[in-house]
């Protein structure tokens, strides 16, 4: 028995999932000896002979003409192509049949390369097998009296199987391409002696490209199945549109599960479509719910489980679609599971105030990436998508929740859910376009990019092309965001967000809210374009609507130190805190190219909140409906002879209100004007004028006179640019623009002063100089007085060349109060400043750059805030095919010592990162995948088929890295972007009121995270770490005390040369919720889980030791497992069979454990 056990291990792991692929046959010709008598053709070097998917390197070969069979001789080498890879046969004779491509070799050896299905490495990579005789027909290979290995060392011995390590011996072996291989009477030898008692009657593996159907009994013990064993069967064949298979699962633990469903279906010119169900329980042991809390996770897990997944590919002349779906109990989801583990474990749901989640409940995940063009009969159509959606946002979010922790200012953590799809239909006749974009953000805020947190947007455009009749619709609901200026910044700062589990969470956000909402509806329709003499007439209708809040959330800081008024607000310079118009229109315009006549009429309705001079969160509110007619004349390109042109245009307006006499009217005057002062062969000299007037009118009552033209203004605008085009180009910008308001006293409301000099000396030389004045008035004061309550100026100096970059910015803000009803007097002084230098060598850059940003606002009733945050960042880049980055940067963020408010937030901020890229080995292993993919020597790859390959290994990931659903194993280090690669960061954050009590830096640290990832060759290892401090009110104080500790390391190292050496894998989890007060009750410690293999390669195969730790709810300790695995290296992720002994911890005894052909995952909770 023992013996028929181990003859299974080895038949199985020779064949389970193995896919086909060899070199292509090559060969020269010098000279071919041609007997046309017999029809036999000779070649010392051989001849290369194609017929359907066979190829054939012949040295003799005869030709019957009237059958088409080709007999050889002396030797041949052959290759079959098929979808699971290529078979390299190397045969003493045979013969071929061009008509029918059927074959058939004697005294043959071949060998089989699986390391593109099984990730073996050289020269473990082959199976290897041999015949007295071979028959191929039908794509099916038929071998009799064949033995089998995958001993390498049987390249020296072709002809002698029993000089291996091990072989089987099989009557028949049956391949049935992109299927299954059956063994038929096989027997086990151990070099010449046959250790079978008797012959083992058959054996059947699974060889289909993505399946994962067993075709043979597997049995495996697992924490959550128990002891677990399936077997199946695949159906369809390789050429049928529909192929399958299915396999049963009986589990001890939990019941009867469709262990795996398969159901593919291939379209002619669609792609394909497959739907695949994992571990489906249709039959659970447990009914009924246990009334210990404890033993809830194991009931929901054993109770309800599934997962099905829905996807379809396409990739061809069309372009390409690649759509996923995933739903599944969470306990099938590995990260969500591993989370909620590590949430039960550590009291996280108590800590937090939430009910704890259960892990038989329902969550899809969906992703669509699509670019297709030329669709429909008249090849018109195009469409592109991109989604990425979730269907349970709650539990999600505990992963979203889960990762806030790792947030920091410029932090690139995002968890985006979105849709953008667009259709459009383009042709001689007209053009027409709808779209579809869907954002929710998870974590508004937390990298530069996000610039909305909320966002829904419909659209569509229609034009006809004959006339120029179109339409366009544009609706959005959503909200919009702004970038933090340095002054702004403040690391201690939190973004509290009521997040989707109903929680508030808080983290250092790089981006913040501008408006709470910002939607917009707009529809417009051109009846066409119709030529009237050298005219042409356009009538159009439009509609457009806009209700806009600006979002006035406080910092919390600033309300700390100022109060919770509008000076705490990150918006707080905003006067405008609402705004609803809707305006209907209708136009008729009569055009060229240099003149313009308008008549347009129309409806407007407005509501507008104002809190100008107002500061204690209430504002006036100003609505108006109103009737109006404008009216537009325009006249470009005047000429003044051949010094330059002349452009006038003039709009006139006047709105009617409803429910009143009153009425406003608008006179608008454009004026342009260039002038070509200078021109010679060197040098132009040109002038641009630009200038505008604008201004209202009331009669009326005048006491609407300021709500009617609230949003309104009367101004005086110049522009003028005067360009020097010669060796070098010059540009000197100036502009001018003082505007009032148009009721009342028409106080000064805003004036604006810009300049700046551009020089262009060459390509890459430039020079830049720009300045900015920018003031705003208010009359909103108690005397009524104007004053000016907010002033920025800028300037900066921009110099650039193929060398050096060099840089200097400069931001003056002052924000005032004075004499405003519903604030003490208050001024607030910003500025912000930057300096750049950057040098550029051959290959390497050297960037300098210091920023510093103030703040400082005082109130006549003694409040007031003073903070000073400064910069120091030094990166030094080197480029090529070996790219490295050293990046280093100091920041202090100081707040004063006076308050304890203040005291405590003063803090140092010390990043270090380095990064380390052999881009060599990109396109080396680009290359690897390639030939393997394509079955072709890499002489005969191009370059879109290693694009191709590069878009499927990303492709492969996306998904799982978009929903963060891989865990942290051996595929951590795959093959990616890079090979040889090394990173490694460091960033603390030195509290210093803790630092100036204790001295002591690490007891000091509010913050305190890295990392290290490193790829090299046969090295892969991963850690991160972070631990978190912070100052507790209590009683009135403040107490320094810990919150989180969190590591975690994976390591994957092979010592020695491959087939040789020693391979050992290790992780290790630390959690530590300083927060939860039950965890010494539960006997909970900060390891959360551990584990160690140690495995010693011995040629062709590999006997290994494992050890896991990892801490369970349930009993409330430890479980731990040990074993010892055998692995034949040509399947290096698939031990053939383990054996060992499992503890479940607390008062459970000690057990035996194994598996056969299945080994079960790792203890560990990946997080």
């Amino acid at each position: 028995m023992k013996r028929k056990f181990i003859f299974l291990l080895i038949l199985s792991a020779i064949i389970i999932n193995s896919k086909s692929y060899s070199e292509n046959a090559t060969a020269d010709s010098d000279e071919v000896v041609i007997d046309l008598n017999d029809n036999t053709m000779t070649s010392e070097r051989g001849v290369v002979v194609t017929n359907g998917n066979m190829k054939g390197l012949f040295y003799k070969l005869q030709r019957d003409p009237v059958t088409g069979e080709i007999t050889f001789t002396n030797n041949a080498l052959m290759n079959i192509s098929q979808p699971t890879g290529n078979i390299k046969i190397e045969t003493e004779g045979g013969k071929v049949s061009q008509k029918d491509e059927k074959g058939e070799f004697y005294n043959s050896f071949a060998y089989i390369n699986v390391a593109k299905m099984t990730g073996a490495e050289a020269p473990n990579d082959k199976i290897y097998f041999g015949s007295p005789y071979i028959k191929y027909e039908n794509e099916k290979i038929y071998a009799k009296d064949a033995w089998v290995t995958t001993d390498f060392n049987i390249v020296n011995f072709q002809k002698e199987p029993q000089k291996a390590g091990y072989h089987i011996f099989s009557s028949d072996v049956i391949v049935e391409p992109d299927k299954q291989i059956t063994l038929k009477k096989s027997d086990l030898f151990i070099g010449e002696k046959d250790v079978m008692p008797f012959t083992f009657p058959w054996f059947r593996a699974n060889i289909r490209s993505g399946s994962t159907v067993p075709l043979f009994i597997t049995i495996q013990s697992d924490d959550d199945y128990g002891a677990a064993t399936s077997m199946g069967f695949l159906y369809g064949n390789r050429r049928d549109k529909f192929r399958g298979g299915f396999a049963p699962k009986f589990a001890d633990k939990m019941g009867i599960l469709v262990g795996r469903w398969e159901n593919w279906y291939r379209f002619d010119n669609a792609g394909e479509t497959r739907l695949n169900i994992d571990d489906w329980l249709v039959y659970a042991k447990d009914k009924s719910e246990p009334k210990n809390t404890n033993e809830l996770p194991d009931y929901e897990k054993r109770h309800k489980r599934y997962k099905v997944e829905l996807t379809h590919d396409y990739d061809g002349e069309n372009g390409n679609f690649h759509f996923i779906s995933q739903n599944s109990t969470r306990s099938m989801v590995g990260t969500l599971e591993d989370l909620m583990d590590k949430y039960e474990n550590n009291n996280v749901y108590s800590s937090l105030g939430l009910k704890r989640f259960k892990f038989d409940k329902n969550i899809g995940f969906y992703n669509l990436d699509a670019n297709l063009f030329n669709l429909g009969e008249t090849k018109d159509l195009s469409f592109t998508g991109k989604m990425s959606l979730v269907s349970d946002k709650k539990a999600y979010g505990l992963i979203v929740y889960d990762k806030i922790d790792d947030i920091s200012y410029g932090s690139t953590i995002d968890h985006d859910l979105y849709t953008n799809l667009s259709l459009t239909k383009d042709n001689d006749k007209f053009r027409l376009n709808a779209r579809y974009d869907y954002l929710y953000d998870m974590d508004p805020g937390s990298t530069a990019s996000d610039l909305m947190s909320r966002n829904e947007r419909v659209g569509a455009d229609f034009l006809l092309k004959e006339n120029g009749l179109s339409i366009s619709y544009d609706k959005r609901r959503g909200d919009d965001y702004r970038n933090f200026s340095f002054w702004e910044e403040d690391i201690n700062t939190s973004a509290r967000k009521r997040n989707i589990l109903g929680i508030d969470f808080s983290y250092t956000p790089t981006t913040v809210a501008k408006y709470e909402f910002n939607n917009f509806e707009n529809i417009k329709a051109s009846l066409g374009n119709y030529k009237v003499g050298n005219y042409t007439f356009t009538p159009s209708v439009s509609y457009n609507f806009l209700d806009r809040k600006l979002d006035t959330v406080k910092d919390t800081y600033r309300a700390t130190v100022l109060g919770s008024n509008r000076l705490a607000e990150f918006n707080r310079f905003e006067d405008i805190v609402y705004n609803n118009t809707l305006e209907r229109r209708a136009d008729l315009n009569l055009s060229n190219d240099n003149e313009t006549y308008r008549v347009g009429v129309g409806k407007t309705t407005s509501e507008i909140w104002s809190r100008e001079g107002l500061f204690d969160g209430t504002y006036r509110k100003y609505e108006n409906k109103s009737k109006f007619y404008e009216i537009q004349l325009g006249r470009q390109n005047l000429p003044l002879g051949s010094v330059g042109t002349f452009g006038i245009d003039g709009t006139f307006r006047q709105d009617k209100f409803d429910g009143s006499s009153d009425t406003t009217n608008l006179f608008n005057l454009k004026l342009s004007n260039d002038l070509y002062l200078y021109k010679t062969e060197n040098l132009d000299v040109t002038n641009k004028f630009k200038a505008e007037i604008q201004k209202y009118s009331f009669s009326g009552n005048k006491n609407n006179e300021e709500g009617r033209l609230i949003t309104k203004s009367d101004y005086i605008k110049f522009d003028n640019s005067l360009i020097f085009d010669g060796a070098t180009t010059t540009t000197y910008d100036i502009g001018y623009k003082n505007s009032k308001n148009p009721y009342g006293k028409k106080n000064k409301s805003a004036e604006q002063f810009t300049t700046g000099l551009g020089v262009k000396f060459d390509e890459d030389t430039n020079l830049s100089l720009k300045y900015t004045d920018d003031k705003r008035f208010t009359s909103k004061t108690n005397s009524e007085k104007n004053v000016n309550d907010l002033s920025m100026r800028q300037y900066s100096v921009n110099f650039e060349t193929k060398k050096y970059d060099l840089g200097f910015s400069n931001t003056d803000i002052d924000f005032v109060g004075d004499d405003f009803s519903t604030i003490t007097d208050f001024r607030e002084d910003i500025n912000e400043h930057r300096i750049r230098a950057g040098y550029k060598f051959d290959n390497s850059k050297i960037s300098l750059s210091y920023a510093e940003g103030k703040d400082k606002l005082k109130t006549d009733d003694g409040r007031y805030l003073d903070r000073k945050n400064r910069m120091y960042s030094v990166a030094y880049n080197i480029y090529g095919d070996v790219e490295q980055d050293f990046i280093g940067a100091f920041k202090t963020y100081r707040y004063g010592n006076n308050r304890i408010e203040d005291d405590i937030r003063n803090t140092d901020v010390y990043s270090f990162s380095y990064a380390y890229r052999d881009k060599r080995f990109e396109q080396e292993e680009l290359m690897k995948y390639a030939t393997l993919e394509y079955e072709k020597p890499k002489e005969q790859i191009t370059n879109d088929e290693i694009e191709t390959i590069r878009a499927i290994l990303d492709r492969k990931s996306s998904f799982y890295n978009q929903f963060e659903l891989a865990r942290i194993k051996d595929e951590t280090f795959r093959i990616g972007n890079y090979k040889k690669t090394l990173s490694a960061y460091i960033n603390f954050e030195k509290n210093n009121k803790r630092y100036s009590q204790t001295g002591d830096l690490k007891d000091s640290l509010s913050s305190f995270s890295g990392g290290l990832t490193v790829s090299y060759n046969r090295l892969g290892i991963g850690y991160t770490f972070t631990e978190k401090s912070s100052w507790k009110s209590s009683g009135g104080s403040y107490k320094w005390s810990k919150d989180t500790k969190e590591h975690e390391i994976s390591i994957l190292a092979k010592i020695g040369k491959p087939s040789q050496g020693w391979k050992i894998k290790t992780y290790a989890m630390f959690y530590d919720n300083k927060n939860d007060t039950v965890s010494s009750r539960n006997r909970k410690k900060t390891l959360d889980s551990i584990g160690v293999e140690i495995g010693k390669e011995m040629g062709y195969y590999e006997w290994a030791v494992s050890y896991e730790n990892r801490y369970k709810t349930s009993s409330k300790d430890y479980e731990w497992r040990v074993g010892v695995h055998f692995t034949l290296l040509t399947f290096p992720n698939n031990s053939l069979f383990g054996i060992g002994a499992k503890n479940s911890g607390g008062n459970k005894s000690t057990k035996p454990d194994g598996y056969l052909l299945d080994r079960p995952s790792q203890l560990k909770n990946s997080y």
